[in-house]
Formats: structure tokens, sequence, C-alpha cells
């Protein structure tokens, strides 16, 4: 007669836990399940901290990209005037997510500096419009902004800044594609020379090493381009959100015009990023998928030494799938136990990401995240809880789905043939 056990019951779980601590002289968990767990541990905690750095160099790099340059542009050309423009940008500022709409003009120049030149672009922005670049600090910039037309005093990327040897209160000289419209026609590249009145740091390696910031109003002058707006600037308080925007903004507009994103025009960078993340969890999905089936080779060792005590179960009454439940729980707990403890591990090496950097710097001697190689401050880290808790899952997922085959082949077990020897 079988006996009528609760399934996964108090019944199975004692004998589980009973089978599971036993010492290994007395047939209990072999040396390699230890090892299984520390194995999943690991594993996971190496998954949590490597996916989360990658996502935290992914968030800096994507704000110092953003921060330059703006979330959607609305290109209007010379369809419209200022008055226009401005008009349509008040239009768009209405629409929910919006955080600012500002005029821009924007052409490549040439400049020259200290016996050296090279090629470089100019924007046109408003002095008050500095602000919507958020990692932009202003406090250093003198007189930008200041005099007729937005007076002679722009604005220079770090890294263009460097290349020309250039410091607040330096001068520089822009040279224009297009000089002065006369009645016999255009005179022929312009040059004008201009104050440094401080120097960019978006956060953006491209962006700084080739902007220089005009006022707007002097930016129309030197180009030619009075009461015209090229395109408008529009920042996003989500910037995952320009696909809806840029939909939402057309169905909006008085006029046609055309629109593109920074997921756009950085397609290719985006791409690159989105690839290395799911290469990267994918192999450690592997390595944790790996580690698990070491659970195999001490389930398959604890069968072997619980053989007698099997077959005693079975002739007593218990049930197979009760014997195959008694297994599956044993190398459940060993997975379930491993992928917490990497949980804990991982969110505690991340969540003191500073300590941990310092901690190997003294260990080795040297620094391992040099400042001035990267540009950034120190190790980005950012915790993503469904990246986390899903590699827990899959740890635990494993462990019961390589659990299955040997306490599949307990369940079978002949209790005659088990006992023959015996």
């Amino acid at each position: 007669m079988t006996t009528t056990a609760q399934p996964f019951g108090r019944f199975e779980r004692t004998l589980a836990w009973r089978y599971l601590r036993a010492r290994r002289e007395h047939g209990g968990a072999s040396l390699i399940s230890i090892i299984s767990f520390v194995g999943i541990a690991l594993a996971v905690a190496a998954l949590i901290v490597t996916m989360s750095i990658m996502g935290g160099f992914r968030t800096t790099l994507i704000n110092a990209l953003v921060g330059g340059e703006e979330h959607v542009a609305v290109y209007i050309g010379d369809r419209a005037s200022q008055d226009e423009a401005l008009d349509i940008a008040d239009i768009i500022r209405e629409i929910d997510g919006i955080r600012s709409v500002s005029p821009s003009l924007q052409a490549e120049v040439l400049v020259a500096a200290n016996g050296a030149q090279t090629g470089a672009r100019v924007r046109g922005v408003r002095p008050e419009d500095l602000a919507t670049y958020p990692s932009l600090d202003t406090s250093g910039f003198v007189g930008y902004g200041e005099g007729r037309f937005g007076g002679d005093t722009v604005l220079v990327g770090r890294f263009l800044a460097n290349r020309l040897g250039l410091i607040p209160g330096s001068r520089i000289t822009i040279f224009g594609a297009a000089g002065a419209a006369t009645p016999f026609g255009s005179t022929g590249g312009r040059k004008k020379e201009y104050r440094v009145g401080g120097l960019i740091d978006t956060g953006s390696v491209d962006l700084d090493s080739l902007y220089i910031f005009m006022p707007f109003e002097q930016a129309q002058l030197f180009f030619n381009e009075r009461e015209q707006v090229q395109r408008l600037d529009v920042r996003l308080d989500d910037i995952y959100q320009s696909k809806e925007m840029m939909t939402e903004i057309l169905r909006r507009l008085p006029l046609p015009a055309s629109l593109d994103d920074w997921q756009q025009r950085n397609g290719s960078f985006l791409g690159a990023l989105r690839t290395e993340r799911g290469v990267m969890r994918l192999i450690m999905l592997i390595l944790i998928t790996i580690t698990a089936l070491n659970i195999i080779t001490g389930v398959v060792m604890l069968v072997k030494n619980k053989t007698r005590d099997i077959a005693i179960l079975r002739t007593i009454g218990t049930s197979r799938n009760a014997v195959l439940r008694i297994f599956v729980m044993i190398g459940a707990t060993l997975g379930f136990a491993g992928a917490l403890t990497g949980l804990a591990l991982g969110v505690l090496i991340v969540v003191n990401i500073d300590s941990v950097e310092w901690f190997l710097n003294t260990v080795t001697g040297t620094e391992i995240f040099p400042a001035d190689i990267y540009r950034l401050d120190g190790l980005p880290a950012e915790l993503d809880w469904r990246e986390a808790l899903f590699t827990t899952a899959w740890a635990v997922a494993m462990s019961v789905l390589v659990t299955l085959f040997p306490a599949r082949a307990a369940a079978r077990m002949d209790p005659v043939e088990a006992l023959r020897f015996e």
C-alpha cells in the first residue's frame, strides 16, 4: 500500500533536509555539492556586478551623449521667419513631457588660434538656453551674450581648447564659409576674432572636441541669417520617449518639417551597447548553467549513497513521485541557497562599489580605473533589481532542472534490485 504523504509536505521536506545536512561519512551531501553551492553563489554575484557596471557605463555614456545635444531636433530651414519659429516653439512647449524648446543655428567653420588651425562647428545658443544643457557648469562663463548682437564672446569645447592652446580670455579667429551679402553677390568667406569666455564641458568627448557656442544673435549676424531660425532644439523629461514625442510634435505642427532624435543620430552606438549587453548577459547565464550542472554530480553521488534508504522507503510504500520530489528539493535547496547568497553578495558589492574600487587599488598598488583615461570620477555601477532578480530566478530554475535527471533515476529504482546485495 502506497503512503499518501502530501506532496512537498513535512515528510518529504524532513527527509530532503536530513539527507542534505548529513555528514559525508553517513552518506550525506558530498564536497561537490558544497562546491556547487559556492559556484552558483559566485556566478550569480559576478553576473549582477558585471551587468550593474555595464549598466552604469551605459547610463553615464548616454547622459554625456544627450547632455550636449538636443533630444529632438525640429528642422525648419528657410520656410519660417524667426517670429514664426518662436510661435512654433510655443506650440511644442505645450506638449506634456517637453522640458524646453529653444531656437538653434549651426554651421561648420575653420578656427585659428596660437598658430594652429582646425575645423569646428559653431552652434548659436541664447544665453538663457545654456540651462538646457544639464551637465554644463555656467558659473565660470564671463561675458557670454553681453553686448550688441550678443557680443563677441564665445564658449569653446574643452578638448578643442586644449588642441588650440586656449584658456578663458584667449582670442580665437573664426572663418565662415559665406561672407556678407551685397547687391553684387556674396563677398566670399568672412572671418572675425572672438574672445573665449569659458570652456564647454558637456561630458561628451565628441561635442567638447568640436563645438563652439556663440550667442544666437551673433551667430545669425556672422552667418548672414538675420531673423532666421534653422531648427528648434527640443529637450524631453524622458529621453527614451523621443519617438512618441516626435509623432506628437508632427501632429501639432502648423507647417511641414523634418525631425530627428538622439536615438536616430546615435543608432550604431546604441546598437553596439545593446549587443554588448546582450552577449555579456548570455555568456554569464551560460556560466550559471554550467555551474548548476555540478549539482547533478552531487545529487547522483547522494542517490548512490542512499540506495538502501531509497529501497526501504519504496518497500514501505513511499511513491516514486515522493522520492522524485525529495531529491528535487535537495538540488533546489542548493541552488536557492547559492542564488540568494550570490544575490546578497552581488548587491553588497554594487552598493559599495567605491570601497571595492579603493580596496583593489590598494591591493594592486595601481589605479585600476584611471580618471584621466576614462574621464569618469569613479567606477560607475547602477543596480537593476529586475536584472538581479532574473539572475537569481535563472540560477534556481537551472538548479531544479538539472536535478530532475538524478531524481528520476532515484524514483525509478527497483527496491528488490537495490536490496539484493545489502
